[in-house]
């Protein structure tokens, strides 16, 4: 088998040696010290409308798992608008077409901003695929500006507010929009920083690799299927291939048919589960998840051992899912991501996890080949 399909299999690479010198990718090669995050945001999924009539989630499509810049405008603005759109957008040409950073413009006047006028007001600032102007259903659109802190009864004296943020590494930071390119620019750099996992670390020594990474998985107690507590980083995740998925026992969608699925995963890699590769499935519902229903969700698929289903304290099964990207207030959202990853050498690859079964399989076991 050639490696064509891991290419059109692997999403995102987490841990690249192969960034572009004085790319913002290469910054976040760097294991940042723990920060306090500025604000506090819960972004809400709300259903909105974007400039091409298309339907999004503002949580599960737009911001979850990615570092955003976000802003409020309205297309009748004679004031701040414009400039502060034509800002936004010099730091997305800085940043380069292949920069993983979302743009997210939402519009303070629903009366009037449809799509496509929110299409017109873009068009001179040539933004690309990866920014979204926003309109839809007033109230919803009103929740999505009052959790965003970017609401304003008149929207005539809006503030020049710009967001920047992970919801993943829960980092928010405030930027002024009618100030420098390069002060948002800086506010990104700090947010990616802060949101990456341990990265890159091709002069470091193994046992600094193992210390970034023990850092940033932490070791957060959790309990399996079996009513077993493990520390998630040195008992489960250290020295192992790991693959991690998100489930909930209750789901009447996707969960089933994934676990069924990546049941056949673990199949063909045979005796290595449980030996040198480590399978995790992660609750988004500890509330209702406990060891024992875990365990009878288990056994209605085979699941064999070395595959761990995984609960416990909620603020500790929270922690590990915002660490991995899997967090959701609404376990009815839940994202079906496989995160396929080994610590030893800081290659971590993501894919939807119902790929085909020979494709999951060839990732896993050329992880680490040359790329």
């Amino acid at each position: 088998m050639t490696n064509a399909p891991l290419k059109a299999l692997v999403l995102l690479l987490f841990f690249s040696a192969t960034a572009p010198a004085g790319s913002l990718a290469q910054d976040t090669a760097r294991v940042p010290a723990p920060a306090s995050p500025a604000l506090r945001i819960q972004v809400p999924d709300v259903l909105l409308v974007d400039q091409h009539g298309k339907q999004v989630r503002l949580g599960s499509d737009l911001v979850r798992g990615q570092t955003v810049v976000i802003n409020f405008i309205f297309t009748r603005c004679k004031t701040i608008c414009s400039p502060m759109t034509a800002t936004l957008a010099r730091v997305s040409k800085e940043l380069g077409p292949d920069s993983p950073v979302r743009f997210i413009s939402i519009t303070l006047d629903v009366a009037n901003d449809t799509p496509e006028r929110l299409a017109r007001f873009a068009e001179p600032f040539a933004p690309g695929p990866r920014w979204s102007f926003l309109t839809g259903e007033p109230a919803r659109v009103k929740e999505a500006l009052v959790a965003l802190g970017g609401y304003a009864p008149d929207k005539e004296a809006h503030r020049p507010l710009v967001l920047v943020g992970n919801a993943t590494a829960d980092m928010w930071l405030r930027v002024d929009g009618l100030g420098s390119a390069s002060s948002i620019l800086e506010a990104i750099r700090e947010v990616r920083a802060a949101s990456a996992p341990p990265v890159e670390l091709d002069t470091a020594t193994p046992s600094a690799l193992d210390a970034a990474a023990a850092r940033y998985f932490t070791n957060t107690e959790l309990v399996d299927q079996h009513g077993k507590t493990h520390r998630f980083y040195e008992d489960l995740i250290r020295g192992r291939t790991v693959l991690i998925n998100f489930a909930f026992t209750a789901c009447k969608g996707v969960c089933s048919p994934m676990t069924k699925h990546l049941a056949e995963v673990q199949k063909k890699l045979g005796g290595r589960v449980g030996r040198d590769i480590t399978m995790i499935t992660l609750s988004v519902d500890p509330a209702n998840d406990t060891p024992e229903t875990l365990a009878r969700f288990t056994k209605k698929f085979g699941v064999g051992p070395g595959w761990y289903f995984l609960t416990g304290a909620p603020e500790n099964i929270s922690l590990v899912l915002k660490k991995l990207g899997g967090f959701t207030n609404d376990p009815n959202t839940h994202g079906s991501t496989l995160l396929i990853g080994d610590t030893t050498t800081g290659m971590w690859v993501k894919a939807p996890a119902m790929s085909e079964t020979d494709n999951l399989v060839y990732a896993v076991e050329h992880l680490d080949a040359p790329r």
